[in-house]
């Protein structure tokens, strides 16, 4: 009946027929201790992947797997949208590793100051098949295909779209990318078209979730599709570090524990 359940408001978040005027419920399933210093997310099949002093690990009840690359600094980032193509960026060297689910390397580091004309890539995000999403210094997102090296399209400046818009984080899935700043959000779709701004004040911990996302407004959490904004319901009295949705669950962190909400 519970997997019932969660199928029957994947479907429903899927086909968007939620009222603005509703709240999605959910149930805290799980409370499990955690110490690391940066949860990435939970895969559909449960399992975990952290940061810790600077190695990322994957965990499941089976086994514990690491990787890590102390040559090229701090990890900035890690995307595990697709758990067999999982994206590590690394700032300080402006390069990208690509890990498969064992995390095994996919590919050589891939080094964007050699390989394309951009020297500061700011942020790097998954789309489709062998494609990466760029956010370079000129303030442009670039369709890189990491595999053939080359891009495929690229944006006007963000401040073509949104006067003086400086982007504070960047997500995206295989069809959409957002980038956001502090007062608003700009998306597009998976061919670098322009599609909105949304005027969206103060949002953290941002996770997309099929055609929209989940995101953190002081201390509630709202699901953004389209021009709704829909409450979700969920107790965060303790400190919010992360956050991370996949099909089935929310999943946050305090910093000690790590929480699983489950959909009503």
């Amino acid at each position: 009946m519970c997997c019932m359940k969660k199928y029957l408001l994947f479907c429903f978040l899927s086909i968007f027929s939620i009222s603005s005027a509703q709240e999605i419920e959910t149930k805290l399933i799980s409370k499990s201790e955690l110490l690391v210093d940066k949860l990435i997310g939970v895969d559909d099949l449960e399992n975990i992947f952290y940061i810790k002093n600077n190695v990322l690990y994957r965990k499941s009840q089976e086994e514990l797997l690491r990787y890590n690359n102390f040559n090229l600094g701090d990890i900035t980032s890690v995307n595990i949208q697709n758990p067999f193509k999982i994206i590590l960026f690394y700032k300080e060297f402006n390069t990208v590793i690509i890990l498969d689910n064992k995390l095994s390397e996919l590919t050589d580091p891939i080094d964007f100051t050699k390989e394309t004309l951009f020297n500061n890539v700011q942020f790097v995000s998954l789309s489709s098949e062998n494609d990466l999403w760029l956010l370079a210094d000129d303030n442009k997102m670039h369709l890189y295909d990491y595999q053939n090296h080359f891009q495929k399209l690229e944006t006007q400046p963000l401040g073509f779209y949104q006067k003086d818009f400086n982007t504070t984080i960047m997500k995206s899935t295989y069809k959409y990318v957002w980038v956001f700043s502090a007062n608003g959000v700009i998306q597009f779709n998976e061919y670098g078209s322009f599609l909105s701004f949304t005027a969206i004040h103060y949002q953290d911990f941002v996770q997309p979730y099929e055609k929209g996302y989940l995101y953190k407004n002081n201390k509630a959490l709202f699901y953004k599709i389209n021009k709704q904004k829909i409450p979700i319901q969920i107790d965060l009295k303790y400190p919010l570090k992360e956050i991370y949705i996949n099909k089935t669950s929310i999943y946050t962190y305090d910093g000690q524990f790590i929480y699983q909400y489950d959909f009503l």
